[in-house]
């Protein structure tokens, strides 16, 4: 995309945000529902389709850091970045796909990468599912499904809306299978959707937890204690330039890991994305947690928009995969590794909860 057209696409997001930026902990459905019908009228789905996409994973990067910055209640991952990159993986292998309507991507129950092969026993959910009618399942083994929508699932994530997705193969309202099959991704297009995914989450988080560090500060510019500002004592300083740090670590492995997508290999670019969500997973987790100690109490009020980043991130930190399993992965990439990975990645869960 020229400098130009993409800096316009970014204001344009921008001012999105400054419209519909969610300012109450439980935002009401029908602002949900207006702020989806503002966000889907800028057309970002559309980046993406194609074999020769509009915008480049880098700038989709940075697209997904500029929303993670607003508490926003609409859905942007999974229908603008998530859903459009599987379909566009499909057709370059091959396939014929004509979708209609607005998908998002299915996650496991526990919000992880789908497992197993084409069997229908495991549950799945609709993340990122504000107004979205169908979600799109990479299972293992490639194969790519696409899955009706059931009622809502419960989130710790207050802006984001999960719902439930069916997997039994029954007829639908609208005559058609409810888990109809839309291709297959070979091992390369795994591996580089697996990437894509990873690095998407990250800029997100990266977003959110660099926008909350500087809501910090300038919060401890202003708040006055014994009669002085306490962003002029010692411990606080030392909190925000150690979540800085946080930030610009995770930072900088998100924005290596979008530019792998664009100039590396699948192997390559897999490896950098593995690399960046680990990093964010412990760094973007722990700048919230700095900013949260320099708001004090206030941040532990309901009313107060705080403990919306926080959700935010501290659910994505589990997101598409654990810590242990990515940190597995590196260091053992081997097929032997998955069962080691498996029960590190069980340690990894029941930690989180």
């Amino acid at each position: 995309m020229e400098a130009e057209e993409f800096r316009l696409v970014r204001e344009a997001l921008e001012a999105f945000a400054a419209d519909h930026r969610c300012t109450s902990a439980e935002p009401a459905p029908a602002r949900r529902a207006e702020a989806q019908k503002a966000l889907d009228g800028l057309g970002l789905a559309e980046l993406r389709r194609g074999a020769r996409p509009l915008a480049s994973a880098q700038e989709c990067a940075l697209l997904a850091e500029d929303y993670g910055r607003q508490p926003m209640a609409a859905s942007f991952l999974g229908p603008s970045l998530l859903a459009p990159e599987v379909l566009r993986l499909v057709e370059a292998a091959g396939a014929a796909v004509s979708y209609e309507g607005t998908p998002t991507i299915a996650l496991g129950r526990d919000l992880r990468f789908a497992d197993g092969g084409d069997g229908n026993d495991e549950a799945f959910v609709a993340w990122d599912a504000e107004g979205a009618d169908r979600a799109l399942c990479v299972r293992a083994d490639g194969t790519v499904r696409s899955l009706g929508l059931g009622a809502p699932a419960p989130t710790t994530d207050l802006l984001r809306t999960v719902r439930t997705a069916d997997t039994d193969s029954t007829e639908g309202t609208d005559g058609t299978d409810s888990t109809q099959i839309v291709g297959r991704l070979d091992p390369q297009a795994m591996r580089a959707w697996q990437a894509w995914a990873l690095v998407m989450v990250s800029s997100e988080l990266v977003g959110a937890a660099r926008s909350f560090v500087e809501q910090s500060a300038a919060y401890a510019r202003d708040r006055v204690q014994y009669g002085r500002p306490i962003g002029s004592y010692q411990s606080v300083q030392h909190l925000l330039a150690d979540a800085t740090v946080a930030v610009e670590a995770c930072t900088s492995a998100t924005r290596y890991a979008a530019w792998c997508l664009d100039h590396a290999g699948p192997d390559a670019a897999l490896t950098a994305a593995r690399v960046a969500k680990a990093e964010v997973d412990v760094s973007a987790l722990d700048a919230v947690y700095a900013g949260m100690q320099v708001f004090g109490g206030i941040a532990q009020t309901w009313e107060h928009i705080a403990h919306l980043y926080l959700r935010r991130v501290r659910v994505g930190a589990t997101v598409l995969t654990g810590t242990a399993r990515l940190l597995t992965a590196l260091a053992l990439p081997d097929s032997d590794s998955k069962d080691r990975a498996d029960r590190l990645d069980r340690t990894d869960r029941t930690e989180a909860a």
